[in-house]
């Protein structure tokens, strides 16, 4: 209960990802590229109590390129972790997503089309009414 709001919202929604089918977004090959393991597996060890399996298995281990239905990595959707950059080889943070982007609902849009309607991915922009955070009965 001492969370802020913000935070109880991000964690309902990046779970929801996950019951949806969306991969944790840095664990892409990309974004894995710039975790230094050793600075890592310190990190997680003093603010998370991981051990190295589990930092390995959650952080350090890349999704292969074949189980990702085409987006580019992207460290602002809600899939992805907050990683400061103390951990990582060039010091610059991987941001991590606070709420849903244009990309998770890209990922939405391909694997969960709506029968009738353009995938999000070929459109840049669309109606408010078909906007697919809005649900209407």
């Amino acid at each position: 209960m001492s969370k802020p709001e913000s935070e109880f919202h991000r964690v309902v929604r990046h779970e929801t990802g996950h019951t949806m089918g969306f991969p944790h977004e840095h664990m892409r090959k990309e974004l894995v590229a710039r975790i230094d393991p050793a600075k890592a597996y310190k990190w997680f060890l003093a603010t998370q109590g991981w051990d190295k399996a589990t930092v390995d298995a959650q952080v350090l281990t890349s999704l292969d390129d074949a189980t990702i239905i085409g987006t580019k990595p992207d460290q602002t959707s809600i899939m992805c972790y907050q990683l400061p950059g103390s951990i990582t080889k060039d010091g610059k943070p991987i941001t991590g997503g606070t709420d849903i982007n244009n990309t998770d609902y890209v990922f939405a849009g391909k694997i969960y089309p709506l029968a009738g309607h353009l995938v999000a991915a070929q459109v840049e922009d669309w109606a408010e009414s078909e906007d697919p955070a809005v649900v209407t009965v």
